[in-house]
């Protein structure tokens, strides 16, 4: 397949999906200490998961994608599509897939993340992509580090 030709809907579908599971992996990675223990715990209003395990509160740190509730589950999957969104438009005007693209795609993530959540965004995160700490900039790059080495194993 060239690297200009679009990807039939299956595939994005799919691509989109090796996206969300690769940045929720590196996002647990991150949070892990020396001794492996991991604890980042996030609100879930995803009423059958508050059933099935009892708590509102989930351990972003633990779970894989596919474990992960329906409201984490898409925001890790509109991530992931505006990142490979991100990737297949470089590609497709030749621009170079390095580490000024992840540092734009990461910016465009974070102000998209923000519309979306404004109301739970913490006083650091309501910033520009530019005023964050590193490690938030880091958690956008997981999703566009991501998206790059997903496309690139697919049409490699």
């Amino acid at each position: 397949m060239p690297h200009t030709e679009k990807p039939t809907p299956e595939k994005y579908d799919a691509m989109i999906a090796a996206t969300a599971r690769r940045a929720q992996e590196d996002f647990r990675k991150s949070y892990r200490d020396p001794e492996g223990a991991a604890h980042r715990i996030k609100i879930t209003k995803d009423e059958s998961w508050i059933r099935q395990h009892g708590t509102d509160h989930v351990d972003m740190a633990i779970l894989d994608y596919r474990e992960l509730p329906s409201d984490w589950q898409f925001e890790r999957k509109v991530a992931a599509q505006i990142s490979l969104d991100a990737v297949l438009g470089a590609v497709e005007e030749g621009k170079p897939l390095d580490e000024n693209f992840i540092e734009t795609t990461a910016e465009v993530l974070h102000d998209q993340w923000l519309e979306r959540n404004q109301a739970r965004a913490t006083d650091i995160q309501k910033g520009s992509y530019a005023s964050l700490p590193e490690r938030e900039k880091e958690k956008d790059r997981f999703f566009a580090r991501a998206a790059v080495e997903v496309y690139e194993s697919m049409n490699g």
